[in-house]
């Protein structure tokens, strides 16, 4: 009897160290997962930055050309395009913490994608119903 039991709690020993076992790889994985998902979501949005910065550049400077034909100087054309600018700064500088709020959801969304799925999982216990 006294072996059986032995035996018994080995086996549970055992089976408890495989599960935290297989627990701890689970988080590890899902480290990685929600790791690499911040990294994509950062980079596309650089590269997506990045792109938009350029079209708006050109788009500046060939607005400045066609003011300044239009005004009959070049000097003219440009300087109105800097107060744009300037206006352009102001905007987003007022607006810093709506930028800054948006920029937090879509990374904290990318964090927890996966979340609903898996609390899902881990709560259920095996042999139970309602």
């Amino acid at each position: 009897m006294e072996q059986e039991a032995r035996e018994i709690f080995d086996e549970l020993k055992k089976d408890v160290s495989a599960y935290v076992e297989l627990k701890l790889e689970y988080l590890k994985l899902s480290t990685y997962e929600r790791t690499a998902k911040v990294i994509s979501v950062l980079s596309y949005g650089l590269v997506l930055l990045f792109l938009a910065f350029l079209a708006v550049l050109f788009i500046f400077l060939a607005l400045g050309f066609f003011l300044g034909d239009l005004f009959g100087s070049i000097g003219a054309g440009f300087g109105s395009v800097v107060i744009l600018y300037i206006l352009l700064i102001i905007l987003i500088v007022t607006n810093r913490k709506k930028i800054s709020d948006k920029v937090l959801n879509v990374v904290i969304a990318s964090l927890t994608s996966n979340d609903d799925k898996s609390d899902e999982t881990d709560n259920e216990q095996p042999g139970k119903t309602d």
